[in-house]
């Protein structure tokens, strides 16, 4: 973890972090984050660790080292749903947020490597919440999942939103059209995504098993052998517009989960390889595709940290619990209503349509 900024950002990114934050020092037992603030700073920690716990029960559910990265807000929409309180003493960057997002608007490089960064920092923490949570109770890692279905279509939507006409033509002109027949397995469990898939029509489900993933023996069942097992749990599903395995595409990890189609599907996709050189050769394109990707995984990982803490609740007061959840629920669904995130899903559907048309597909 500490190392992902240092291998993502250039040089001059981090000179301009390191001379546009202050070195804060913080007392073990500092209070950084609690549920609803609006912080207007972003805080790396350089020194110390953070522990995560439930509002309610105090309960500390998950742990926060050197280079990961807690408030920030404000780039993403999203609020802190847990408290979080320095556990030992240390020392964190703070980055202020009108000089951070003037540096975003105006450096498409600089956005670009950071949005990147972010995006990696916040999947890796949604990997290992998900892993613990399968660990301590397969019904939590489900919940998480289940989260991410019902947002879905609002953030299929919104990734087109965000990308330009251009980015658009070129997904046509460079992806190939797939067809996943139902019940077929279009990504196997513990192998890593080596494409960008796009869903044009059709439904795909996503699936897990009672036990952790472990790459090396699940990934010697073929595609075949995988899609007749009868041990996997169905979670989730990704619907029109969705990016199945699109966290495992980000950090090229194994996927911890099986994904499959429901119905006949039909996908855009794109080599990883293509994908790569496009981002490489496109800053701004780059930009606003790794914008989407941290967006997406900012929100995901609110929802699975707001699971953990109705858990975490649970375990001390069932009926403090209930209320947290019902709380903690209608603050994740308040989103839904923000105007500027609407006209954004609203321009995504009028794009995703267009692309559908150019692509031929019928719906």
């Amino acid at each position: 973890m500490s190392d992902i900024l240092l291998q993502e950002l250039t040089n001059t990114d981090l000179d301009w972090l390191v001379t546009t934050g202050e070195h804060q020092p913080m007392k073990a037992g500092t209070v950084l984050l609690m549920p609803g603030d609006t912080s207007e700073v972003l805080y790396l920690i350089l020194e110390g660790t953070l522990a995560m716990s439930a509002p309610c029960s105090g309960r500390e559910f998950a742990q926060l080292h050197r280079g990961d990265i807690i408030g920030g807000g404000w780039l993403f929409k999203t609020e802190p749903v847990s408290v979080t309180t320095a556990k030992s003493d240390g020392v964190v960057l703070a980055v202020p947020k009108a000089e951070l997002e003037s540096k975003l608007g105006t450096d498409v490089s600089f956005a670009a490597h950071f949005y990147r960064a972010i995006a990696l920092i916040l999947s890796h923490r949604i990997r290992n919440q998900f892993v613990g949570s399968q660990l301590e109770d397969a019904s939590i890692a489900d919940q998480h999942l289940q989260y991410q279905a019902r947002h879905s279509v609002k953030e299929a939507l919104f990734v087109f939103g965000e990308l330009h006409d251009s980015d658009i033509s070129w997904m046509m002109q460079t992806g190939r059209l797939q067809r996943v027949l139902t019940e077929n397995v279009l990504l196997n469990m513990g192998r890593p995504v080596d494409a960008l898939y796009i869903v044009l029509e059709g439904a795909l489900e996503i699936a897990t098993t009672a036990r952790p993933c472990d790459p090396l023996s699940t990934c010697s069942h073929g595609l075949a052998e995988q899609a007749h097992q009868q041990n996997f749990t169905s979670l989730a599903s990704v619907g029109r517009g969705g990016l199945p395995g699109i966290i495992s595409f980000l950090d090229f990890q194994p996927l911890p989960v099986r994904i499959h189609a429901i119905k006949d599907t039909q996908l855009l996709t794109l080599s990883r390889q293509q994908v790569i050189i496009k981002l490489q050769e496109d800053p701004s394109f780059a930009a606003r595709f790794y914008r989407v990707i941290a967006t997406q995984t900012a929100h995901l990982l609110v929802s699975v940290t707001a699971t953990e803490c109705r858990t975490a609740s649970e375990s001390e007061a069932p009926a403090t619990a209930l209320a947290t959840e019902e709380a903690l629920q209608d603050k994740l669904d308040e989103e839904e209503l923000d105007m500027e995130e609407l006209q954004s899903v609203s321009e995504g559907g009028t794009k995703f349509d267009w692309m559908l048309r150019q692509l031929k597909v019928e719906v």
